[in-house]
């Protein structure tokens, strides 16, 4: 058996949201949960950046914006293993961006959204496709054109959490950008493009890419060891029931609350193993609990 081939090479953003990438979160992901307060903070890092001088844009610094982990082969699809946030993040101020610049500027910042049929609108293909239970709701008020107009009038009670933010995120960047002038925001626009920077981790092999994913949160990323233990589960789950049991995971982290749905792991496994943790609840769930049932 011949060895995996691991990649790891670092991409602008031109290249990351190219024809290189089609990226799509998969169903066992769980939702987009930046806020404003995560979202604001790119935004400010990024103005920083660029600074305030008037230096060509390719002698300012490269700003790295950090590491995704994909499942991909040679194709452009790529399943998101872990980095959803700051994609799905980039994609929502790259649209903010597009409503804020003038009219002849648009087409700029939509070819980043998404490739355009030449015939039918119904063909564009998306630079990235977010879970399923957002996909239609993200591609028509963020990632269409004029979608952010439509955005603005939802009524936020009635949105799920996930597409609470992505409507909070996106207006949080609209407002923000309202202050600057046209040319600020194409200077700031191609600094996003041609000087930020992601590490793309790329594998074809589906535990491979796992194993990189939790290397990755183990070392004080952003998710839980909830979030690994749902990919780890579902994500050897058939496709045909990733939906279903995707759903019944979420809707219990939502009754429970994220916090108290983390601690659950801790009574689950005191349960089956009646002694003290002797290493890391995630080591002990994946070594004793899955793979021995």
């Amino acid at each position: 058996m011949s060895a995996v081939k691991l990649q790891a090479n670092d991409y602008p953003i031109s290249k990351i949201f190219g024809n290189d990438f089609i990226f799509t979160i998969p169903l066992y992901q769980r939702p987009y949960a930046w806020t404003t307060e995560q979202a604001g903070e790119l935004l400010e890092d990024l103005v920083t950046a660029l600074g305030d001088s008037d230096n060509k844009i390719d002698d300012i610094n490269p700003y790295f914006l950090g590491n995704i982990v994909l499942i991909k082969g040679d194709k452009p699809d790529a399943q998101v293993v872990d980095g959803q946030q700051r994609l799905t993040t980039l994609t929502v101020l790259l649209a903010a961006l597009r409503a804020s610049v003038s009219k002849e500027n648009i087409h700029i910042l939509t070819k980043y959204l998404y490739q355009e049929d030449d015939f039918d609108p119904n063909d564009n293909v998306y630079r990235l496709t977010v879970r399923e239970r957002d996909a239609q709701f993200f591609k028509e008020y963020i990632q269409d054109e004029g979608g952010i107009d439509k955005l603005k009038n939802l009524h936020t009670a009635k949105l799920s959490d996930s597409r609470k933010n992505f409507k909070e995120n996106t207006l949080l960047f609209v407002n923000r950008l309202q202050s600057c002038t046209n040319n600020q925001l194409l200077r700031l626009t191609q600094f996003i493009i041609k000087r930020c920077f992601l590490v793309v981790v790329a594998t074809p092999d589906i535990d491979s890419a796992y194993r990189i994913f939790s290397v990755i949160n183990n070392r004080g990323m952003d998710l839980s060891h909830a979030d690994i233990l749902k990919a780890e589960i579902i994500g050897k789950i058939s496709l045909e029931q990733q939906e279903k049991y995707s759903t019944k995971w979420e809707e219990m982290e939502e009754k429970l609350g994220r916090d108290i749905f983390k601690s659950l792991f801790s009574h689950i496994r005191m349960i089956h193993v009646k002694s003290k943790p002797r290493e890391s609840i995630l080591k002990e769930f994946l070594n004793r609990l899955i793979r021995e049932s």
